[in-house]
């Protein structure tokens, strides 16, 4: 876009720019310079006896010299105007600039207060951030502690693996066992949810099973997976009896209650909806025995009353028990990023049941890295196996 071009007002009729000025007034000054120099050249000797024609004469000589004179004087006079009217708009713009610089400055310190503002409170954020994380670690801590050592699990289970692998510092599956009347109990749980509130869920479904086995053993009582799976859903149940929990809430949880008596070859179990597999080997192969679970889970907002049942299963020596959460066959991973899937997860187990449980553990999760890649873990991932 072309420049507007600076004018001013001369005569009170014309707006015209330096350059239209200097030409105007240069052709009047050549016009008047030509016909003054033309007058006082020409010879009026010749009209000496006409007397109204040498005053005439004269007096257009005088006038145009006049003129001539009056040309250059207003020629410098609207020179100094256009100059003025320029000193005028540069003094304007130069006012107008000082005022946009005081408000830039104003604008600037506004910024630097905002940004010193910003900057207090992400160092207040990063501050509370870090709290909460040193909290997190430490309820981890202190969530690690609730469950079996290593050596207990050794001492009771023998021959074992462990994949444990919470999506956060915390997790909503737990595992727990014991001994009881010469039986191994053990349970596997997945809380709904993960993180804090899940773990939290956690720490109170082993403070209750730690509690009813203590009791029993206690009070002699007759025990066996179905009543403690149905005292664990009372409790959990009741824990939050007259609370303002919301009945559209389902957190709760999946869990199996397994109780294994080597001696009598047997097996008991109760679970809600969290199925066992046992894989046993035939004269030729591995196969996988799916225990199937009570299809209701334990929901802390259902006081619907619902009694699980006890099951059975023989099992011998060298059969392999695996217990775990959801949280590795809902795995999105592999080219079309879909879940692992529980057929898979058989699949899997069956083909690496001629292995020791240690390397079992290592193609476990060599595999569940190799299917997540970079997509994230979506859930807290817990499989157990016991060689009987």
């Amino acid at each position: 876009m072309a420049k507007e071009e600076f004018k001013v007002e001369v005569w009170g009729l014309f707006d015209l720019t330096k350059k239209q000025i200097l030409i105007f007034q240069l052709v009047l000054l050549i016009l008047f310079i030509v016909l003054t120099a033309f007058l006082f050249a020409y010879n009026f000797h010749q009209h000496a006896g006409n007397e109204s024609f040498n005053f005439h004469a004269t007096y257009a000589k005088y006038f145009s010299l006049a003129a001539t004179i009056l040309i250059v004087i207003e020629t410098q006079f609207l020179w100094s105007m256009f100059t003025q009217a320029q000193l005028d708009l540069i003094n304007l713009q130069k006012t107008e600039i000082e005022q946009q610089k005081e408000e830039i400055l104003t604008q600037n310190n506004q910024l630097i207060e905002h940004r010193e503002k910003i900057l207090g409170h992400q160092e207040k954020i990063e501050t509370q951030n870090k709290d909460i994380k040193d909290s997190i670690k430490y309820a981890s801590k202190i969530q690690s502690a609730l469950f079996p050592s290593e050596k207990n699990l050794k001492s009771i289970l023998n021959e074992y693996f462990l994949l444990y692998k919470p999506r956060d510092f915390v997790s909503g599956d737990f595992y727990w066992i014991d001994n009881y009347n010469g039986k191994i109990i053990v349970v596997a749980a997945d809380c709904t949810g993960h993180g804090v509130p899940a773990a939290l869920v956690s720490a109170l479904g082993i403070s209750i099973l730690n509690d009813i086995l203590q009791r029993a053993v206690s009070d002699k009582e007759y025990l066996n997976p179905a009543i403690m799976l149905n005292r664990l859903r009372e409790r959990l149940v009741s824990s939050i009896a007259g609370t303002d929990y919301s009945k559209d809430t389902y957190d709760g949880m999946d869990v199996v209650i397994c109780m294994i008596d080597k001696k009598q070859n047997k097996l008991e179990y109760a679970s809600a909806r969290q199925p066992i597999y046992l894989v046993k080997k035939t004269a030729e192969k591995y196969v996988l025995d799916l225990l199937r679970p009570d299809i209701h889970s334990i929901s802390m907002a259902d006081d619907n009353e619902h009694v699980y049942k006890n099951n059975f299963a023989i099992i011998n020596p060298n059969d392999l028990l695996y217990l775990f959460s959801d949280g590795y066959a809902d795995q999105f991973g592999g080219k079309k990023q879909k879940k692992f899937l529980s057929s898979n997860l058989r699949e899997l187990l069956v083909a690496v049941a001629d292995k020791p449980l240690e390397m079992q553990k290592d193609i476990l999760s060599g595999t569940l890295a190799e299917w997540q890649g970079e997509i994230d873990q979506i859930d807290d991932i817990m499989v157990m196996g016991i060689k009987i």
